[in-house]
Order: C-alpha cells, then structure tokens, then sequence
C-alpha cells in the first residue's frame, strides 16, 4: 500500500516550504504539484526541482518507465482527460461512488504513477502538494494508496496581498512573471477552495488534519514532527539519532528535491530560516484589506483569524 500525503489549500498558503521540508526527511519523497505533471512538466518541458527539464530528469524517466513500460500514455491526452473531469467544479462529482469512466481511467493512470514512485525512490511516504481540491476527492478513490489529506490555510488578507505582487517564476523555459490575483478574486478564491476542501476531508475519515500557516512557522520544527507522526512514520525517521534536517527549532537544511511543478523556491536548497511572513499587516492597503475581509468573513471565525487586523499566534486544535 503506498503511502501519500495530500496537501491542499488555495495559492500563497505556505505549501511549498513545507513541502521542501517534507523532503529532506530520509524515506519522503515529494512530487511537487504532480497534477501539473503532463501540462507544465511533459509538454511544456518545465524544470524539475533539480534544475533540468522533467522530461530529462533521470528520475523522472525512470519513474515513468516504472509506471507504464516503453509505451506511456501521451500527455496530452492525460491533460485533456483532466480538463474533462478534474477541474476545481467537479470536486462534488468527485467524491461520488461511482463517478465516471474518465476518473476511473484517471485514477488508474495515477495509482500505476504513485505506486512507481515508491519503488523508484523507496520512499515511505509521497508527498503530494497539489493544492486542488479536486485532486484531493480524486485521490481518496485510487486503488492502492493510503492517502492522507492535509488541509492548510493563512489569513486570507495575507494571501490577497501575496497574489498582488508579481513575483519572477524563475522558469526559463517561460520567462515571464507569475499570475497575480486581486483582493476579490483571490478571497473569492480563497473562500470556495477552502468550503470544499472541508467537504473533501469527509472522504479521509480519520486520516486528515487542518494547519494554520501561521501556526506552522512559530512551531516548524514541531508542526512537521507532528505530521509525520500523524501520518504513522516510525520515530526514527521523524526524528533521527544523527540528527534530521532541522538545526533548531526554526531552522532547516533543504535537500535537492525533484518536484514537477510549484512555488518558485521550490528551487532553494541548504540552510534556511524560517519566519512568520506578517508584511502584509503594515503594508496592505487598507481598502484591498476591507474587500478580501468582506469576502472571506464567512470563515474567519471558523480558522480563528480576526477581522481587523492583526495574526493570532497560538496553535491550532488538531482535526
């Protein structure tokens, strides 16, 4: 049975750092966003977190001649059976017993990928960090693996903030800057990932929890510890006698990872620090912050984040 935590959550949440982190544990492998694997990484040829193009990634080729022999399925067909039944809108459809040959055709595709996955690596535990709701209802459905879903969120006025800042997507395949949202669109956004998310996690009985952004960058250390935990890895891997990628409590070491797709410091390696990243406190304007509250009221109260203005700091109850 292969083993694979989901991470889901609308765009800018901290899933990324996370991510990397996850990876530099021994006997976890992370994929990135694999839902963007035959789009972003097979067609348009985007890197790999080790730097070369996925379709050139020794790992990568490997894993997918594990997967499905000398003759994979086209890429293109997969996006296009995506486009059909995997789209955020079908995340209902989804969750269904019975819901379509398209999914059944998909679900398929995926359990041969996960499975060689865990071959090619012998990884333990596969991290999936595709965000989308979608892919997480799919998920729960796909014979053969033991998912797990993680349902992160961050005060959606500093996800708003985030989205309006045009950032390089260091892609140079694409050079370009990434997409931006603004304060309606991304609360909007924000409010209908996370309303069916929690409609997801009804499928995970048992086997999903909620995490605070904020929550996580006061406790690194031991909000990863948790996770790993949470989703049954033995205690020597979660924390090591030689010591695990964690200097201290809020200080890590990232190894190089292969993921397909995500966050452009996926890219960053070595030592890092981490840092609650509270800029847009000071630094939003005050009317894009009165519109992302107003959109997004409906769940403030539920992920304990005020309405005006300031981060609460303590941790979150387990879900």
């Amino acid at each position: 049975m292969t083993k694979v935590l989901f991470i889901a959550a609308w765009g800018r949440s901290g899933t990324t750092i996370l991510d990397n982190i996850l990876n530099s544990y021994e006997s976890v492998f992370t994929v990135g966003e694999l839902t963007y694997l035959w789009l972003r990484g097979l067609q348009q040829r985007r890197p790999c977190g080790c730097g070369v193009p996925v379709p050139e990634c020794p790992l990568w080729q490997e894993i997918l001649r594990t997967a499905y022999g000398d003759e994979p399925p086209s890429a293109a067909d997969v996006y296009a059976l995506q486009r059909r039944s995997l789209r955020v809108r079908h995340t209902p459809t989804l969750l269904r017993a019975r819901p379509g040959p398209d999914v059944e055709r998909y679900r398929q595709l995926m359990a041969s990928l996960y499975r060689a996955v865990a071959d090619v690596t012998g990884a333990t535990l596969i991290v999936d960090s595709s965000k989308s709701p979608a892919d997480a209802a799919m998920l729960s459905g796909v014979a053969g693996v033991q998912p797990y879903l993680l349902h992160v969120v961050r005060d959606p006025r500093a996800v708003a903030y985030s989205w309006s800042r045009t950032t390089s997507h260091h892609d140079p395949s694409t050079p370009g800057l990434t997409h931006h949202h603004g304060p309606a669109e991304s609360s909007r956004l924000w409010l209908g990932w996370n309303l069916l998310i929690e409609r997801t996690a009804r499928a995970y009985p048992g086997r999903h929890r909620r995490l605070r952004y904020e929550d996580f960058m006061v406790e690194p250390r031991d909000t990863v510890e948790g996770l790993l935990r949470f989703v049954g890895l033995p205690e020597e891997v979660v924390s090591p006698p030689a010591g695990g990628p964690f200097v201290d409590r809020s200080t890590v070491r990232l190894r190089p990872n292969h993921t397909v797709s995500g966050n452009p410091s996926r890219f960053r390696t070595g030592e890092v620090s981490l840092k609650l990243d509270d800029r847009w406190i000071d630094q939003q304007a005050r009317g894009q912050r009165l519109i992302s509250t107003t959109v997004s009221m409906p769940l403030l109260p539920r992920y304990r984040y005020p309405l005006w203005p300031a981060l609460r700091r303590t941790a979150d109850p387990a879900h």
